[in-house]
């Protein structure tokens, strides 16, 4: 019985996240400070019900702040190496946080594909 209602409460906890952040970003260019919360909002959700941060809202919600990182507007985006491992560096233009994410082989998973859906 408790099982099931901690299962309910993550996927309502993921439904809710992906709307926040679906709205986010359609709001972003008009009004960014309500990105900004609604990128917080959705970290608190992930916080709240336990549940680790899906792929979509790590690479588009700063972890210490909740800004909204869209790059060139609220992140920098740059590709570095440290000796032979390259990765890209994602930092927060408000806080200065930065996430770095391995570059890899083609045909592994990329979480920062989020970054560029199109490229």
């Amino acid at each position: 019985m408790q099982r099931r209602r901690r299962d309910y409460v993550r996927e309502l906890a993921l439904e809710r996240i992906r709307r926040l952040i679906r709205l986010a970003e359609q709001i972003r260019h008009v009004e960014p400070e309500l990105a900004d919360r609604y990128g917080s909002l959705a970290l608190m959700l992930a916080r709240k019900a336990q549940i680790s941060y899906p792929g979509f809202l790590k690479a588009r919600v700063c972890r210490r702040c909740g800004a909204w990182l869209a790059p060139g507007t609220g992140a920098r985006v740059r590709v570095r190496a440290r000796g032979k491992m390259k990765y890209i560096a994602v930092t927060c233009m408000k806080c200065g946080y930065t996430r770095r994410y391995p570059l890899r082989r083609e045909g592994v998973p990329k979480p920062w594909c989020y970054l560029y859906p199109h490229g």
